[in-house]
Order: C-alpha cells, then sequence, then structure tokens
C-alpha cells in the first residue's frame, strides 16, 4: 500500500494554525448564515475558472459565471466551453456526495468521463491509459502499473491518511495522483477535482465557499515548481506541503474578504438570498439609500423591497434613519 513519507516545518505547523484558527472564524460568522448562495455560487465559478485556466482554457470568469446563468460563452474554442461546463458538473456532482466515507476506482473512471467528454486532447475518457507517458519532466510509472497504484492510493485514503489534518491528505491525494497519470489526459483537473473532494468528506468546507484552484491557477509557475521539486528534483513532500498549506490560507484569507465585503458579521441567524446579499453590496458600495432607490436598484416593488430588507433589519445587518418618508437603510 502507498505510504508517504515526509517530514514538515515548524512553519508548516504554525500555517496549520493560522488556517484553524481562521477557518473556526469563518464557521463562527457563517455557521449563523446557513447557506449563503453567492458565496457558493461564486466560488463555484471561481474553482471551474481556475482548474480549466491552468490547462489552457480562455474563458474568462465572468463567461464561467455566465454557463452557470444558463448564458452562452460566445466568441470561444468549442472545446474550452466545454471544459468550463463539465468541471462545473463535476463540481456539482462531488457537492452531491461530499460526505462519502469511501472515494472508489469506478469514482474515480466516471469522474474522468464527465469531465473529459469532448474536453480532452488525447486518449479515451473514464479508461485508464494504455501507453506510457511523461508530464513534463516527470516520467509517469508505466501503464501496467497505473491500476494497482491507483488501488493503492485510494487503500491509503481510507486507512492512515484519516490520521492526517484535511489539508495534508488532500495535498497528498492531489499529488500522487498527477504522479500515477492514470489518463492520458485530464489527470491535472481530476487531481484537483479530487482533492477538493477530500477537503469536502473532511468536513473542512462544509459550506462549498473555499476555491484553492483560483490560488493555484494565479500561483501557476509557483505550483508546477512545487510538484516538480517533489516528482522529478526528489525533494521531500514536505515542501509540497508547505506549498499547499500557504495555498489553503491564502484561500481562507479570501473567503473572509469576501464574507466582510458583504457584511455578515451580525450576532442574529439570518439566511440570505441572492437578492439580500446584492442589496448588502448596494447599500456598502452607495451608502444610505431609501426604499425607492432599493427598489428601482432590485427591480422590485415597494412592498417587494421592505420585504427583502425585514430579516435584515431584525439581524441587526442594517439599520435605519430618519422616519417615515424620510427612512433610509444603512449598513451596521
Amino acid at each position: 500500500m502507498y505510504k508517504p513519507d515526509f517530514k514538515v516545518s515548524s512553519r508548516v505547523y504554525k500555517l496549520l494554525e493560522q488556517i484553524a484558527e481562521l477557518r473556526e472564524q469563518l464557521r463562527a460568522s457563517l455557521i449563523k448564515v446557513p447557506w449563503v448562495p453567492s458565496l457558493v455560487k461564486d466560488a463555484m465559478a471561481r474553482a471551474a475558472w481556475g482548474s480549466t485556466a491552468i490547462e489552457g482554457c480562455t474563458l474568462s470568469l465572468e463567461a464561467v459565471k455566465g454557463l452557470m446563468d444558463g448564458r452562452e460563452a460566445l466568441g470561444y474554442p468549442s472545446r474550452h466551453v466545454r471544459m468550463a461546463q463539465n468541471y462545473l458538473e463535476t463540481l456539482a456532482w462531488l457537492q452531491k456526495r461530499e460526505k462519502a466515507a469511501h472515494i472508489l476506482e469506478e469514482d474515480i473512471l466516471l469522474l474522468h468521463k464527465l469531465m473529459g467528454e469532448g474536453a480532452c486532447d488525447d486518449g479515451p475518457v473514464g479508461a485508464y491509459r494504455k501507453i506510457d507517458v511523461r508530464a513534463g519532466l516527470h516520467i509517469c510509472p508505466p501503464w501496467q502499473q497505473v491500476t494497482g497504484l491507483t488501488k493503492d492510493l485510494l487503500c491509503w485514503l481510507d486507512s492512515s491518511a484519516r490520521e492526517l489534518p484535511a489539508v495534508f491528505s488532500s495535498a497528498i491525494l492531489h499529488l500522487r495522483f498527477v504522479e500515477i497519470h492514470p489518463f492520458r489526459d485530464g489527470n491535472g483537473r481530476l487531481a484537483r477535482a479530487l482533492a477538493t473532494w477530500q477537503l469536502y468528506r473532511a468536513g473542512f468546507d462544509t459550506l462549498h465557499i473555499f476555491s484553492l484552484d483560483e490560488v493555484l491557477l494565479e500561483n501557476r509557475s509557483l505550483y508546477i515548481k512545487a510538484l516538480q521539486r517533489v516528482q522529478v528534483e526528489g525533494e521531500d513532500l514536505g515542501t509540497w506541503l508547505e506549498f499547499m498549506s500557504e495555498a489553503v490560507l491564502e484561500t481562507l484569507e479570501r473567503v473572509q474578504g469576501r464574507v466582510t465585503a458583504l457584511g455578515l458579521g451580525g450576532k442574529e441567524a439570518v439566511s440570505l438570498t441572492l437578492r439580500q446579499e446584492k442589496l448588502l453590496r448596494l447599500l456598502r458600495e452607495r451608502g444610505a439609500m431609501g426604499i425607492r432607490d432599493i427598489s428601482r436598484a432590485l427591480r422590485l416593488t415597494a412592498p417587494g423591497a421592505h420585504y427583502a430588507l425585514k430579516p435584515l433589519l431584525k439581524s441587526g445587518l442594517v439599520f435605519t434613519e430618519g422616519s417615515y418618508k424620510t427612512t433610509r437603510y444603512l449598513l451596521k
């Protein structure tokens, strides 16, 4: 069975402490907001955009968000559009199985087919490679070993991996899958999707609001170098764990920034709709607004605007100044 051996520096332990602290801060604020639709949707779009862009997909983040809203991505190569669509479908599949007790070999094959249909450059989708390959400077294991190595990895995931922090088990799954390179194409995308699934399964991202792939895209050269240091240069696995811990911490910091921008700091429980989140952003950007301005901005009737405001006022996220016709609404 696969048995990763690694040493981590004191800095990695410090990163894990910072990750745990920031994650708890987010949980404390978001536990009172059991469903934050726009944050989930935004994270999903950023993940699909980031992971596919690493592999050369040219769609912009706005184009990927448009796909989620049912709009066409005009002017882009059809294969690139399919890459993004497939990744969004893959993430939706994973989110429905966030608490899966095991990741099975049949899941790996199914996910590759789901992700790769019409979006892979070479080889069949949903079937292991039958040829020896290399990924950049990395010489991948002979194709005859792929099945056994993949099964060994999944066995490790079901055993000793459970004793590791979620950040570690996710990162090691990511690296080892890319090392094995089970398929002719699509291995990077699938490795990142599996790493995300592991974070779901370990209860690390229960609300699905983290987008690690976006950070990896923005640090693409460092990401590839971190992989090569272990795969090609033979450095200790701890260097990869340090890099991925840094990426996870940066991801959490970005989520915290987006939560703060929405003004979700109230102490009262409130479940926000997309319209209410838009309203909070409007108040943050424009300052105090009257009911007529809010109605026009949200394309609602005055009673509809009052209905959207009611839970925000009750929770203390929004307050009023003035009275009757001069009433204006402000963020806390």
